[in-house]
């Protein structure tokens, strides 16, 4: 998954996912709903285990939970949360949403929506602009440079319109993480550094042995 990015004064981390996804489903059917994050920085060599609780949210599950939910959901348990997210996302990100369920049986006729030359059917393109993309790990687009002889303003407003036009999915859900401890290790020097702190103690960072 993505790290999208923290609720806003506070330690939960943002991430999306689609609703019929096989994690949705295993999170759905247990109470509480628990994660484990593993975070590996190659060039400082640390690691940080995140274990916690997680919450959901969709369109179908706020119509289902509307005024079930705990105090501590309700600052992001919204439309307007949910809203935001996908506003968040690139074009091609949210597109994503409307391909065939995870894992489901390969449709060639369903899946092949691209040409010999890797474009995607039904997209126009201007001759005389250039594209470029740099993809993230779940393939979103995430920077686009365009260069043409329009006007690069006229071609940012045309694109914030299609955007903004384009329904949120239903499949499309935001993943809430709140964390509730952490595993640190520090992989440099001997010995190597392992500290723990959990939500109970403060965050009180513990040195224990690696």
């Amino acid at each position: 998954m993505v790290f999208r990015g923290f609720i806003p004064d506070s330690l939960n981390l943002i991430s999306v996912t689609d609703i019929r996804s096989e994690k949705v489903s295993d999170w759905l059917s247990t109470t509480p709903k628990k994660f484990e994050i593993c975070w590996y920085f190659a060039g400082s060599r640390e690691q940080y285990r995140i274990a916690g609780h997680v919450s959901l949210v969709s369109n179908d599950i706020l119509k289902d939970e509307s005024g079930t939910n705990s105090k501590r959901q309700s600052v992001f348990f919204s439309e307007k949360f949910l809203h935001q997210q996908w506003a968040n996302l690139s074009r091609g990100a949210q597109e994503q949403f409307l391909w065939p369920s995870p894992k489901a049986p390969f449709d060639s006729k369903a899946g092949n929506n691209m040409n010999d030359d890797g474009e995607q059917l039904g997209a126009t393109k201007a001759d005389n602009s250039v594209n470029a993309q740099i993809i993230n790990d779940d393939g979103a687009d995430i920077q686009t440079k365009e260069t043409s002889n329009e006007s690069q303003v006229s071609s940012n407003a045309k694109s914030s319109k299609a955007e903004s036009a384009f329904d949120i999915s239903d499949h499309f859900c935001a993943v809430i993480f709140t964390p509730l401890s952490v595993d640190y290790l520090n992989l440099k020097g001997t010995p190597q550094l392992r500290c723990l702190s959990d939500f109970e103690n403060d965050w009180l960072e513990v040195v224990v042995n690696a």
